[in-house]
This record gives structure tokens, C-alpha cells and sequence, in this order.
């Protein structure tokens, strides 16, 4: 068996990576011309690491990946997509320390304990230097050390250590996706003067990161005042097509890259009084077309959104959702003139001019959309398109 042969699955993503190199430029240029730092965690937010890190890599001019686990760079190096620089984002535990190390991952440090492991494992291994990510506290309150007294004695810690070489420094904002349309929102704009202030201290005990992070998607849309001090904005949802911003504001006109399909495999009409799937959550007010289609929760389609009537699209048309079930979920056709075997679009374009969008979907479900989008599993075929 291939993987991503579609004929061995029961559906498909369906991915056009033109669109995300068309993505990463708008991005450069939005920016003036800072390098772009995509975040591959979490199977790429859906559409596969080792697949769109490859592609970033070697047909968009990526210098430098972001993820979130020690498993997920050891994917993308051990796919020999080895041309990049990668990062972890999150915490990294004591046991992982050796391997980051051994292949040159860079990790965060933000407290002393952490300063003292990477630094004994680098003497451990014979490395006389080894590069890290300093993460600084902000606002987000999960990892990272606060400027002032912490910051200092972190960087008092690091230079002590005489082996750790802080590559780049970064934070990440909570609430940068709260825009107003452009306007921002002054959490985020306290989290950048903090940054700042973190900044100033690495400079003044003489640390001049090469690389200087702090703009996620949202920020990277609105907070231009973060340019002249970034070398890089590190973006996930914006190189795939979605500005995160809560009222769609698109200033960039990035696309969307990404439909998921699958098919019709069965019609019954169901009468006033029958009732569709376990528990008979849905009993029908009058008689119903329903079709089956060969996808279920099992595939990372969300139990809670399908069961609260989530939209596809069939023949041009919006259908919803009636029930859902580990493998197979029902649709409500009524009205609709297909048949077996008839092409089902989950969210995406369906080629006959119509879609659901990403962002339609997060706003449908109240959070983020990569709720779904990070659970869709390797049940579902990812099919990439050049063109």
C-alpha cells in the first residue's frame, strides 16, 4: 500500500502547496522582506509535517522551522529534509535534552535548572557550543522568564555556563488575534514593551541574538511596530491561508490551501417516527433523505460540531449534518438530487464555486478552527497538489 492513495482511503485532503508558497511571499513582502519562520507542530496544523516542512524547505526558501515536540524535528531530519534550522517552541523534558543536542535542535531556556541540563549534556557529548531559543514571559504565563531581576539572573546563569549560545529570542502574544479590524488591542501591545525591555537587557550583558521572534499570525498582520526590531515573524494558521484575526480581516489576501473531501456511500429515506444513529439523537419531523458518507469521528471530525447540524456541501448545495458515528457519519439530503458515490466537501472549496471556510468553521464551533483541523488523523489521505 502507497500512502495517500486515496483508493485505501474513505477520504481525502486535498492540499494545493502552490497556494502556500503564494502565501509565504505575500507574507515577506506584507512584512518588508522579514524571513518568514512557519510552525509545522501538530502534524502541520493537519496537512503533514514532513511533507509541507519539505516543501517550505526546498520550494519556498525556509531557513527555519518551528514545532512543538522533539519526536516532530526528528520526523523532518530523519525525512532528510535536514537544510533548515528547527526549533522546539514548548518545554522540552530532561530525557528529550540528549537528542536535541545530538541533532542539533535548538530548545527554549527559561529558567536556571533548564540552563544547567542543556549545559551538562552539551560537555556530556564533547559539543563546545550548543544553540538555544531564549523564551521570554509576556503575558501568556506558560513558560518563559520575565524581564528584570529573572532575566538577569537567568543571563548570568547562561554566561557562567560558558557553552550556550542564545541563537534567537522570542515570546508569544495571547490575545494578538483580537484586532478590530486592524486596530490591535493594548494587551498585546504591553507584551511587546515588555519584550522589548527583555531585548534591552540581553543587549546590555552583551547577547545579540541572531534571530528575534515575537509576532505569531495575528501580530503578524497588524503589530508593524514589531518589524524594525524582528529578524523573523513566526507564523502558522497565515502561510495555510488564515489570518486567525476574529472579525476575517485579511490584509495580506492569503488563501486557503486545504479541502477535505469524501463521498456518499449509501441514501435511505427515513420516515416520520424512525430515528438515525446511536442513541436516536436524530428523529426526523417528517420524512427524510438522509445519506451516509465514510467519514467519522474517527477521522477527526469532531463529535460535539457535527452532532450541532455542521454545514457540507453536496452538489453545489449546503447540506448539514444529522449524526455521526466513529466511522460514518449521516447528512441531511432532503431536496438534493445525488447518488451514491456523489463527492462530499467537509470544509474547503468544492469546485463548483462554493466553500466553507476555515474561519467559518471556527466561528461555527466558537474557537479556533485548528480544534478540528489538528485532529484530522492518518485515516485521511493527504493529497498534494504543485498546480
Amino acid at each position: 500500500m502507497e500512502k495517500n492513495d486515496p483508493k485505501y482511503y474513505n477520504s481525502y485532503l486535498e492540499i494545493h502547496l502552490n497556494r502556500i508558497k503564494e502565501n509565504i511571499n505575500k507574507i515577506r513582502k506584507y512584512t518588508g522582506g522579514l524571513e518568514v519562520l512557519p510552525a509545522v507542530k501538530s502534524n502541520a496544523y493537519g496537512l503533514g509535517t514532513v511533507e509541507i516542512a519539505k516543501y517550505l524547505v526546498q520550494e519556498c526558501g525556509i531557513r527555519f522551522l518551528a514545532v512543538a515536540r522533539i519526536f516532530e524535528a526528528c520526523q523532518i531530519l530523519d525525512s532528510g529534509c535536514n537544510q533548515a534550522g528547527i526549533m522546539i517552541l514548548g518545554p522540552v523534558p530532561a530525557f528529550s535534552v540528549p537528542i536535541a543536542v545530538a541533532r542539533d535542535i535548538q530548545i527554549p531556556v527559561f529558567h536556571e535548572e533548564g540552563v544547567k541540563i542543556l549545559s551538562e549534556e552539551a560537555r556530556r557529548q564533547g559539543k563546545e557550543k550548543v544553540k538555544a531559543q531564549l523564551k521570554i514571559e509576556t503575558g501568556m504565563n506558560r513558560i518563559g522568564v520575565k524581564p528584570g531581576d529573572g532575566l538577569k539572573s537567568l543571563l548570568y546563569g547562561i554566561q557562567k555556563a560558558g557553552n550556550i549560545e542564545i541563537d534567537g529570542v522570542y515570546t508569544h502574544f495571547a490575545t494578538a488575534d483580537i484586532a478590530e479590524h486592524g486596530k490591535g488591542n493594548d494587551f498585546t501591545r504591553e507584551q511587546f514593551r515588555l519584550f522589548k525591555l527583555a531585548l534591552e537587557q540581553l543587549h546590555q550583558a552583551g547577547i545579540f541574538p541572531r534571530m528575534v521572534h515575537c509576532c505569531n499570525t495575528g501580530g503578524t498582520t497588524w503589530l508593524k511596530e514589531a518589524y524594525p526590531i524582528s529578524t523573523h515573524v513566526r507564523v502558522g494558521s497565515l502561510y495555510q491561508g488564515y489570518s486567525s484575526i476574529q472579525d476575517d480581516w485579511n490584509p495580506i489576501g492569503v488563501q486557503e490551501c486545504a479541502s477535505w473531501r469524501t463521498v456518499i456511500v449509501n441514501l435511505k429515506k427515513v420516515h416520520l417516527g424512525e430515528s438515525v444513529g446511536y442513541g436516536r439523537k436524530f428523529m426526523p419531523v417528517r420524512d427524510t433523505k438522509v445519506a451516509t458518507i465514510g467519514i467519522g469521528y474517527g477521522d477527526g471530525y469532531l463529535r460535539s460540531f457535527a452532532m450541532s447540524g455542521a454545514p457540507v456541501l453536496i452538489k453545489g448545495k449546503r447540506c448539514r449534518f444529522v449524526g455521526i458515528c466513529m466511522d460514518q457519519a449521516f447528512i441531511d439530503v432532503t431536496g438534493i438530487p445525488c447518488k451514491i458515490g456523489d463527492t462530499v466537501t467537509l470544509f474547503g472549496e468544492d469546485g463548483m464555486g462554493n466553500r466553507i471556510s476555515g474561519l467559518e468553521i471556527g466561528h461555527l464551533m466558537g474557537e479556533t478552527r485548528l480544534a478540528m483541523f489538528t485532529h484530522i488523523t492518518e485515516r485521511v489521505a493527504r493529497i498534494y497538489l504543485k498546480s
